[in-house]
C-alpha cells in the first residue's frame, strides 16, 4: 500500500514539475531548464501550499494554481539572488522578485481558508 501512495505522490510531482517547466520557459523562449531544479522547486511549492493550507479543503484545479505560481517564484529566485532580474524582461529593465515565494499563492488560496482575527 506504501508503493501506491509513494506512485501517486511521484505522479503528482511529475505532472506539476511538467506544467511549471512549460510555465516559466514558454515556447517562444528557447531557454535550456534544469528538470532537476524544477523538480525541486515543485516539491519546495508543495510543501509551502500544503502548510498554508493545512486541514482545509481545497480544489485541486486551485490547489495545483497555487503550487505553479509559488514554483515559478522559487525558480525565478535562482536568476534574482538579490531580488532583482534583468532577464526576464525582454528590454532589459530589471525586475523586482517577490521576497516572499507564496504571495500569490496566498491569494489564491484565501476564499478556501479562514479568516485570521488578531
Amino acid at each position: 500500500m506504501g508503493d501506491e501512495s509513494q506512485t501517486a505522490g511521484d505522479t503528482e510531482l511529475d505532472r506539476l514539475s511538467t506544467r511549471l517547466r512549460a510555465y516559466v520557459s514558454p515556447d517562444a523562449r528557447h531557454v535550456s531548464i534544469d528538470a532537476e531544479y524544477v523538480t525541486a522547486c515543485v516539491s519546495e511549492a508543495l510543501a509551502l501550499v500544503a502548510q498554508l493550507a493545512g486541514p482545509h479543503t481545497v480544489p485541486a484545479e486551485i490547489r495545483d494554481r497555487a503550487v505553479i505560481e509559488a514554483g515559478s517564484e522559487l525558480f525565478h529566485k535562482r536568476q534574482a539572488p538579490n531580488g532583482i532580474s534583468q532577464y526576464a524582461d525582454a528590454s532589459g529593465t530589471p525586475l523586482r522578485v517577490a521576497r516572499d515565494p507564496m504571495n500569490v499563492a496566498r491569494v489564491i488560496l484565501a476564499p478556501f481558508l479562514p479568516l485570521g482575527f488578531a
